[in-house]
């Protein structure tokens, strides 16, 4: 699935300046040439290939977001329960009350995993928090994952120490029990948005003065830009910096200028120029 915002291929070349790791290898910046050292990623971005050779970018879900949607997917179930049991009251006089014990158990066990299978990995609470299961690989989930991992909830659940919320935090893809089981993950289902070349939404770019006079990206370079510059504003101002630093310090080592303070301004600058300025 796509990031918001217009993105172009994740890779480019020009004469002068050397390849872009994109930001899938930017996810592992500690093995990218010139940045032994450097901290882990600081956000929760994934990206996943396919045996078919397909990328997929998502952003992990945390334990907040999927807190509330068990709520309100608890809530759902209270209602409809209270609901059923009040109609099978007024018309047998208890008499149904096996069947609708029966029905609340199935909702409970069956209902959420029968619904993230039908509705793509969201149940109502879930697509109102604008999240989602998926496996591992990326992929939409089958019934077995769905089932194994909602019959685990229970033991997540489990009072005292909440051990799916433990999993959640020790685990690198905040994963509960019943996802290590199924195989799964959450995810933040963000619809992609083409509305052509992004535009960067900031005040005077106080470092353009780098950008050497008649400089002229490639194209490919200006297709690796215009995707960073689609997606920075879902960034912290730490994890820009890092991405950025990556292509920003082979620019000025290719112009022959000092290093940037602000390598996300200074790629701002050399995309602000490339859209303004048409191709020759």
């Amino acid at each position: 699935m796509a990031p918001v915002g217009w993105r172009g291929p994740a890779d480019f070349r020009t004469p002068e300046v050397a390849p872009m790791p994109s930001d899938v290898s930017a996810a592992n910046a500690s093995s990218a040439p010139g940045l032994t050292g450097r901290s882990a990623p600081l956000d929760t971005t994934l990206v996943l290939v396919s045996p078919e050779n397909i990328a997929f970018e998502y952003r992990l879900a945390g334990p907040a977001p999927r807190a509330v949607a068990f709520l309100i997917d608890l809530m759902l179930l209270v209602a409809v329960g209270g609901l059923t049991l009040l109609v099978a009251s007024v018309i047998s006089q208890g008499a149904l009350l096996g069947f609708w014990l029966a029905g609340v158990f199935f909702l409970w066990w069956g209902g959420s995993a029968a619904v993230e299978v039908l509705a793509n990995g969201q149940t109502p609470g879930k697509r109102a928090l604008g999240i989602r299961v998926v496996s591992q690989d990326g992929l939409s989930i089958n019934v077995s994952q769905s089932i194994l991992r909602n019959f685990l909830r229970a033991i997540a659940l489990a009072p005292p120490f909440l051990p799916g919320l433990v999993s959640m935090v020790v685990t690198s893809r905040l994963q509960r029990l019943g996802d290590l089981a199924a195989g799964t993950i959450v995810v933040v289902d963000r619809a992609a948005t083409a509305a052509g070349p992004p535009r960067v939404d900031s005040g005077p770019n106080l470092v353009a003065e780098l950008v050497p006079i008649g400089f002229t990206p490639s194209l490919a370079l200006v297709e690796a830009l215009a995707s960073y510059v689609g997606r920075r504003r879902v960034l912290g101002p730490a994890r820009r910096q890092e991405i950025a630093a990556i292509a920003g310090r082979r620019l000025t080592a290719a112009w022959g200028v000092p290093p940037s303070h602000d390598d996300d301004a200074l790629l701002c600058a050399v995309y602000e120029q490339a859209i303004r300025e048409p191709r020759r």
